[in-house]
């Protein structure tokens, strides 16, 4: 193949005729009948473009890719994404072995209660026989393509809507990883083999130490940010936010930490994913625990008021009501107003002080200053709108009461 120009979209090659540069306009074909992007899944995948996750090693980013597969074979949104177009799922892994993507699939059929036979004959691997799939190559200073074509002919053979690479460091041959040249041609291929295919292609690759949740954080060239089409970076939970959320085993917990479109959002509003330990019953004399695979699910930070009744509010509200409470946790002369929440409700201290924020911001909590005959100062104390909390236990009973 020839490295020349091309473009993913309406653009062909043009190696056969070379008739000049032309200048042409855009035929006004109306807002309505311009083509929808074709997307996959989500707003992540595109049929015939190429899209990169980026996590750690553990990361996660196999076990999320793992039931992104089922989920384009099932048409389900088992993660919680839309599945656009289904079909079968093709697979270049280069770490694991065959076996390794049967437990991992198996596990994930249990998890979401899916027939492991049914959705088997939709995953294919495609290998070579004698030597490891490259995507490029280098031999005596000529960059050849040397398995390309023949993955474009195997996907459109099964009709893939998916295939999936793992990781990209080892699917080319490049002596440098951090050449933006080079490894563009490798994006650049892929690519083509998505826009020949038809199908969507998600490349799986590691970030470089030190990794902070920005795109750029993927290892080697920082030309795999900016060609392939879209981009995710997953972040493990850090013990600050584990904190935060009273999380024990935070190394169960992935989050979307970055993309091309939305660098870092709060950990509240991230998207989550929670591993969740699945037994395959697979247990032999000689290993007779067998195996337990993680299997990625979506996961979100408990809510303001989950596991609160209307009784423990209500005790809430009256421990404010009965001693001056201050909105500041670093106040010296009022307890603080997040205190009850954390005795009464079982909130963290984080949790309490975005509930005491939000009641300040919505005027069931009021600030004023008083003078405080101790300090000799006039300090800040919050007071109960009684109105206004009484919508709010009015609201957990109606809750309660339709629940039950």
């Amino acid at each position: 193949m020839n490295d020349g120009p091309w473009n993913s979209d309406n653009w062909e090659q043009t190696e056969a005729e070379d008739n000049g540069l032309e200048c042409v306009a855009l035929d006004p074909v109306g807002a309505a009948n311009i083509p929808p992007r074709p997307w996959a899944y989500g707003r992540f995948l595109l049929l015939g473009s190429a899209a990169v996750i980026g996590a750690v090693d553990g990361g996660g980013k196999g076990a999320i890719a793992v039931v992104m597969a089922l989920a384009m074979i099932t048409g389900k949104p088992l993660l919680g994404e839309h599945v656009w177009r289904s079909g079968p799922v093709a697979i270049v892994s280069y770490e694991d072995d065959e076996t390794e993507w049967h437990r991992r699939l198996a596990a994930a059929c249990i998890q979401y209660g899916l027939d492991y036979a049914t959705v088997l004959p939709s995953i294919h691997f495609i290998r070579h026989p004698r030597r490891r799939v490259s995507f490029v190559t280098l031999q005596e200073s000529e960059i050849l393509y040397p398995d390309g074509d023949q993955i474009i002919e195997r996907l459109k053979g099964i009709k893939a809507a998916l295939l999936i690479v793992d990781p990209f460091n080892h699917a080319h041959d490049l002596d440098d990883g951090n050449n933006n040249v080079m490894v563009a041609k490798v994006d650049r291929e892929m690519s083509r083999i998505a826009q020949g295919s038809g199908a969507a292609v998600l490349v799986l690759h590691h970030l470089r130490k030190g990794s902070t949740g920005s795109p750029d954080d993927l290892m080697g060239a920082t030309s795999l940010r900016a060609t392939f089409r879209t981009c995710r970076i997953l972040s493990r939970m850090d013990a600050e936010i584990a904190k935060q959320m009273n999380i024990n085993d935070p190394w169960r917990f992935i989050r979307i930490a970055g993309s091309k479109e939305n660098y870092a959002p709060p950990p509240e509003k991230a998207t989550w994913f929670k591993l969740i330990g699945v037994p395959l019953g697979n247990a032999t004399p000689e290993y007779p625990d067998g195996d337990d695979i993680g299997v990625a699910t979506t996961w979100q930070p408990r809510a303001a008021f989950e596991g609160m009744d209307a009784t423990v509010l209500n005790a809430v509200f009256a421990a404010l009501k009965q001693t001056d409470h201050g909105p500041f946790k670093q106040a010296r002369h009022t307890p603080w107003a997040g205190g009850p929440l954390v005795i009464l409700g079982g909130r963290t201290e984080h949790e309490a002080g975005k509930i005491i924020a939000m009641w300040i911001k919505s005027s069931v909590l009021t600030k004023e200053k008083y003078y405080h005959t101790v300090s000799k100062n006039d300090v800040w104390r919050v007071t109960v709108n009684h109105a206004k909390a009484a919508e709010i236990l009015a609201g957990l009973d109606a809750v309660s009461t339709t629940t039950d």
